[in-house]
């Protein structure tokens, strides 16, 4: 009698404290794609609106929000908050797949769309060819985006942030920040801070300048910037420009931290409103169907790099239960992301670029745990796992994790599959799997402006079509519990994953090879870092560094082990996920951010030689182009019998081949 009593009274606990979604407003529900039918599933419908929320800071869920215990409270004691929200969903809901995919919007971006739809990235939306190929509506999925970084609206031109999240700030607090700059072109003469600083008598604020990572930085004397209104540093005398491909480094005061956890919390209410309820507390109706009727009973997430990374961290930190111990994600697809994020801490900066690189290194992103099993790390003396909160909830999702060839080199991605030493490599748990896309850089175009990198993008390699297979093979394993195809990544005991400096590279005219793969350095940050609280700023880097290893490459440059697509495993280049900056560039010879390399091979033997090119040419390789095409279409016809493949993607990838010159 007495558990019985007990149990009623948690259950009571749970009903009185529950914190959710208060409010759901709806802006406007417009055909999609003017309205185009997607076989089966029909037309779908976008709808747009704002949704708002509260959360009880003394509730087990909200806790480890960084902060949340400071902000200003309504009569109910509770915290409230508000977003704005798209969805593309069904006309007809019943028509549906059951599975709703949320994507985490990078920096404002939609990005699943781009990706799995084989269309030009564009948050519009608006036009007949938002739809790309339609693949994700005939497959009959609903998908959904919501506002997470705090002000992001205020921070970039609204057209291209459009999904805003406003929490309160944490009135009275200051503390040391520090920003970090890096330009890329000439002629930038002003640089926005992350804060507006704040005059403080224990600290005035610096800036110092450094030519490369591992260099010392120099401070720029006080008289040669100044701060307007306190958020824009320029350089003096006025109209002076940054200098392109150097670090700067600025560190202040600044005060009234936005509560950025909230961001967590307000995904994690938003898509249990949308999986679980069919009206709001004032009778608004679910907006996945007219009257709050829908199919929808499963829930996935797909992020991108910075959101992939957001995934990562939001299952890390214990976001994938509700307040009342419901789940919230069944499974989720983190995406070229090896690291974590700079959310859930006080003055927190999600936006960052990640320690990847060239510059941006000291955000506290890049630090243990980066695997999903749990370890010992005798470097931070710490015990952990990406997965030990939800195991412990027994929520977590099926994980499918995605990478490049970048995240090796510059996000330290073999931390991933290898223990903390780097000596051994891990047993992955039944719910992960990690595909490697050989070759590949971080996304299909070139990010970096023309001239900063030495190299041509890596811009051919592209792992889309295996994505599409993938995310099907996802929504298989929550709905049938049916295992998707067995994870493909390099690995220490087949010597297919090695040190950088083993690595044997073609000896090209004009080629040079990277000094090795992005340091993990890791930095002191002070006592409260545990709750969320960077004392130091900017941090001491430690003498301690993880050992990060790359997938080992054949005579041609190419890596061995991963997922290879056709375009790699039938090659007509070299190609990478690592490009080094150029001189034009600034800072010659450090990786270039996020983008690869693609070194082509010549056409015939005569060319071949002319360039004193080690590498057989396409000639001496295939012959003729049928014979190109023909491996091509074997080495496609082999990813589709072993599950990575579908077969209208074969037809595609060889369609796109057979235009490319010979």
């Amino acid at each position: 009698m007495q558990r019985l009593v007990l149990f009623l009274s948690l259950l009571a606990f749970l009903a009185a404290a529950r914190g959710e979604l208060t409010r759901i407003e709806v802006g406007s529900t417009v055909p999609f794609a003017a309205g185009k039918a997607f076989g089966p599933t029909g037309p779908y419908v976008r709808v747009m609106g704002r949704f708002y929320g509260e959360l009880d800071p003394s509730h087990p869920a909200n806790r480890g929000i960084v902060d949340l215990r400071l902000a200003p409270r309504n009569a109910q004691g509770r915290v409230e908050y508000s977003a704005d929200f798209e969805l593309l969903r069904p006309a007809d809901p019943m028509k549906g797949n059951g599975t709703l995919l949320y994507d985490v919007n990078n920096r404002g971006n939609k990005r699943v769309i781009h990706l799995l739809n084989d269309v030009a990235p564009s948050n519009a939306l608006d036009s007949p060819e938002s739809a790309g190929d339609g693949f994700l509506m005939r497959q009959g999925f609903s998908i959904a985006w919501s506002g997470w970084i705090p002000g992001a609206g205020r921070a970039a031109p609204r057209a291209r942030y459009a999904l805003e999240l406003e929490v309160p700030a944490a009135r009275g607090v200051q503390a040391p920040v520090w920003d970090e700059f890096l330009y890329n072109s000439e002629g930038q003469t002003q640089a926005l801070l992350s804060f507006a600083a704040v005059p403080d008598a224990k600290m005035k604020p610096q800036l110092s300048v450094r030519e490369k990572n591992d260099e010392a930085p120099t401070v720029i004397a006080p008289n040669a910037w100044e701060l307007v209104e306190g958020r824009m540093l320029r350089l003096l005398p006025q109209g002076r420009a940054f200098r392109a491909g150097a670090l700067y480094q600025f560190s202040y005061v600044a005060k009234d931290p936005p509560i950025a956890g909230i961001g967590y919390a307000a995904t994690r209410d938003f898509i249990a409103f949308l999986r679980y309820q069919a009206r709001d507390k004032l009778g608004n109706p679910n907006p996945l169907g007219p009257e709050g009727r829908h199919k929808v009973a499963y829930t996935l997430a797909h992020g991108t790099s910075q959101s992939g990374r957001f995934l990562r961290d939001m299952i890390h930190q214990g976001f994938n239960e509700t307040e009342d111990l419901r789940q919230v994600f069944d499974g989720i697809n983190p995406h070229i992301a090896s690291a974590r994020l700079f959310l859930n801490f006080r003055f927190a900066q999600p936006n960052r670029a990640y320690s990847l690189g060239y510059g941006f290194l000291g955000y506290p992103d890049a630090t243990f745990p980066f695997a999903y099993e749990k370890m010992r790390d005798d470097l931070s003396r710490r015990e952990d796992g990406l997965l030990e909160r939800c195991r412990t909830r027994t929520n977590c999702p099926k994980i499918m994790q995605t990478v490049t060839s970048t995240e090796y080199w510059q996000g330290g991605h073999s931390l991933g599959t290898t223990d903390a030493t780097g000596g051994r490599d891990l047993v992955l748990p039944e719910n992960v799997r990690i595909y490697h896309f050989a070759g590949t850089q971080h996304v299909i175009s070139q990010i970096m402006p023309k001239g900063v990198c030495a190299a041509p993008a890596n811009t051919v390699i592209d792992p889309r079509p295996v994505m599409r297979a993938l995310i099907l093979a996802l929504d298989r394993w929550v709905k049938e519990d049916v295992p998707p195809p067995p994870s493909v990544y390099p690995r220490l005991s087949d010597k297919t994953l090695v040190a950088a400096d083993s690595l044997r590279w073609p000896k090209l005219p004009g080629f040079a090879a990277p000094r090795g793969p992005n340091p993990m350095l890791q930095f002191d940050y002070g006592a409260k870092y545990d709750e969320g609280i960077l004392e130091n700023a900017p941090p001491k880097a430690l003498e301690y560094r993880y050992k990060v290893y790359v997938p080992a490459i054949d005579a041609d440059g190419n890596e061995l082990a991963g997922l290879r697509v056709p375009e790699q495993a039938v090659p007509a280049a070299t190609t990478t996920g690592w490009a080094l900056r150029s001189v034009a560039g600034g800072a010659a010879g450090e990786l270039c951010y996020l983008d690869g390399s693609l070194f082509p091979f010549a056409r015939t033997a005569d060319e071949r030689a002319e360039k004193k090119d080690p590498r057989p040419s396409m000639v001496e390789r295939y012959g003729t182009k049928e014979n190109f095409l023909a491996r091509l279409r074997a080495a496609a016809a082999e990813l589709q019998r072993k599950g990575y493949l579908r077969a209208e993607d074969v037809e595609t990838t060889i369609a796109r081949a057979e235009k490319r010159p010979w």
